[in-house]
């Protein structure tokens, strides 16, 4: 099968992902209804939490230069914030592409080879899983019985049926079962190609975390590490008072929206995320009483948003670098 070919069916699948979401999430929407809660948004709020969405696409765009500068090329941050820009604007069009038009953006300003500036990319996605698998960590501790309600309503479990400590002890036999079963097939396990690509993988990312050593200042990279993804909280948290109906809700509510609606943008789908992330965003928003269509109001005007600014920002940084000339410095690298 040719690489074209693998190409398309890849992204009918993606497209055929976020038209599944998008459809069961709209499908009988009262959309006149729909429009009118759009429209009683308060857009200081909105533009407040894209306004901090935007610093922390700043802080991913120095948290880059740091990485260059380890392999000894130097860029300037503002050619930086270009090409992430750059980047999402192509993510939205096209699923995943978004990487190779940011590296493509800085080997045109800056002369930055595209294998170097790939791996660096490498680097960033395998630090940013780290640290949001972290995050995660911690907010599934604070709110671990919200958490484990969504769960149970897309899982089958019935709470009223199961006790939490037979759960519980159940989920530990099957993990104790499973190691043991890995422990003793080890060998054999092994040599199943599939395994040995994700060994590989496991192996890659245990390299991307050790390359932050390379970096002059490695506790500012992981203070920037972090702080990409705390303003990507609070862009959210700043939004729910963009709605009446969900004013009311908490900071700590808020990590939940952000924990669940997190699957919603890693899971493929074209626009990034649309139709996953409003899906997701919504149902756990009922978690909190939040009805349904307020929960889809929601997750529209922060993914549209959002969306609108990048797409902006994102075509005139293409346009500005599209005028610029060539920075020479790296080529002498």
């Amino acid at each position: 099968m040719s690489k074209s070919v693998k190409n398309i069916i890849q992204y009918t699948i993606i497209l055929g992902i976020g038209g599944v979401f998008l459809f069961y999430v709209f499908n009988g929407i009262d959309w006149a209804d729909q429009l009118l809660r759009i429209k009683s948004a308060n857009p200081y709020w909105l533009t407040l939490g894209m306004s901090i969405s935007l610093l922390s696409h700043w802080f991913r765009a120095y948290r880059a230069t740091m990485l260059y500068d380890a392999l000894n090329y130097k860029i300037s941050t503002k050619n930086s914030i270009y090409a992430v820009l750059i980047g999402y604007l192509v993510n939205y069009f096209i699923p995943r592409a978004g990487e190779v038009s940011r590296c493509a953006s800085l080997s045109k300003t800056d002369g930055i080879p595209m294998e170097k500036s790939l791996g660096s990319v490498v680097t960033e996605r395998v630090v940013d899983m780290f640290i949001l698998l972290i995050i995660l960590l911690v907010i599934v501790i604070l709110q671990i019985d919200l958490i484990k309600q969504f769960l149970e309503s897309y899982s089958g479990l019935n709470p009223q049926s199961a006790s939490s400590g037979t759960i519980k002890y159940l989920i530990l036999g099957i993990l104790v079962a499973g190691f043991l079963a890995i422990y003793l097939f080890r060998k054999r396990i092994s040599s199943i190609p599939l395994v040995q690509r994700f060994i590989l993988l496991l192996k890659g990312f245990g390299e991307g975390l050790l390359s932050i050593k390379d970096v002059k200042n490695p506790i500012l990279f992981v203070i920037l590490s972090v702080l990409i993804w705390v303003g990507y909280i609070f862009m959210m948290y700043f939004c729910l008072f963009a709605l009446e109906a969900t004013a009311s809700l908490s900071f700590v509510d808020c990590l939940t929206v952000f924990a669940i609606g997190t699957i919603g943008v890693v899971l493929p789908a074209p626009g990034a995320g649309a139709g996953t992330y409003h899906f997701f965003v919504m149902q756990s928003l009922l978690l909190f009483g939040v009805q349904k269509e307020d929960g889809i109001a929601y997750a529209t005007l922060v993914h549209g948003t959002q969306m609108v600014f990048l797409i902006a920002f994102g075509l005139i940084a293409s346009f500005i670098v599209f005028l610029q000339k060539k920075n020479t410095v790296n080529e002498q690298v």
